[in-house]
């Protein structure tokens, strides 16, 4: 009987403070992620916006990512990013066995297809570009590598997006809501439309992220499933419907010889 309670006690204690470690830890990241290029500076004030919390939670939240020396104060009352993380930034980019298995296959699709070519994974509720392939085109779209999107907004966020478990799928979703309420409105035809990309294999999307833009994107495999997606971008006055479907196809079998080529690293 003695043992029985030793072993209960945890049971009840152990997931309320799992879940509050793990809401804490959301939004330490949230607040790390709430960074870009679009707005490399926040004051207290945004990032609590940004994150859902208090102002008191924030001000705890920074003093985290400032002892662990990832954001700096820039001496006019904002924060930034902290050089530590470059060198985060280039450990990643380095290490990520994907991107340099993906970049020839990119380099020659975007050369074929005059379109920029961006590789997308995932990280945390943002979909992160890791590695692109800019056209040769006059009149051409640039993506930065380290660019962070929502998940529920463009081609390739939406494919990641729809190969999610079911559960962390609703959790991204309810997030987004609450960082946007005026999404929830749009809430029921993402969830059909992701169903329609899970059994079409591809995403599309028209001005989702900047005007006048059309993107489509396909899946990178490993053995759990989509790992990443494979996009071009393109200004929309150059996407009639048949270069639409060419590039898309062109796009799948380019996605299908990164996805054989990486199991060769992987495996």
């Amino acid at each position: 009987m003695a043992t029985k309670k030793i072993a209960l006690a945890p049971i009840r204690d152990e997931p309320s403070r799992t879940i509050a470690a793990d809401g804490s830890s959301r939004k330490v990241l949230r607040a790390l992620l709430a960074f870009s290029v679009e707005r490399p500076r926040h004051s207290a004030e945004s990032l609590a916006e940004q994150i859902g919390v208090p102002l008191s939670s924030t001000y705890r939240y920074i003093g985290i990512l400032r002892e662990a020396e990832l954001i700096d104060e820039d001496g006019r009352g904002c924060f930034v990013l902290a050089p530590r993380v470059i060198g985060l930034a280039q450990a990643a980019r380095a290490g990520t066995d994907l991107a340099s298995v993906a970049r020839p296959f990119m380099k020659r699709i975007a050369q074929e297809a005059g379109e920029t070519i961006i590789l997308i994974r995932r990280s945390g509720d943002r979909a992160v570009c890791i590695e692109r392939a800019e056209s040769s085109s006059r009149i051409r779209l640039t993506f930065e590598v380290g660019t962070a999107l929502p998940l529920h907004r463009g081609a390739g966020p939406k494919l990641l997006l729809a190969h999610l478990p079911p559960d962390d799928c609703d959790a991204t979703l309810c997030d987004a809501i609450a960082r946007e309420p005026a999404f929830a409105t749009q809430r029921r035809a993402l969830q059909r439309e992701l169903a329609i990309i899970r059994e079409q294999g591809w995403a599309e999307s028209r001005a989702e992220i900047t005007p006048h833009v059309y993107a489509a994107a396909v899946g990178i495999r490993d053995v759990n499933g989509v790992v990443a997606a494979l996009s071009f971008v393109a200004p929309a006055f150059r996407m009639p419907k048949a270069s639409q479907i060419m590039l898309r196809e062109q796009l799948q079998r380019v996605a299908g010889e990164i996805t054989k080529a990486y199991a060769t690293v992987t495996f």
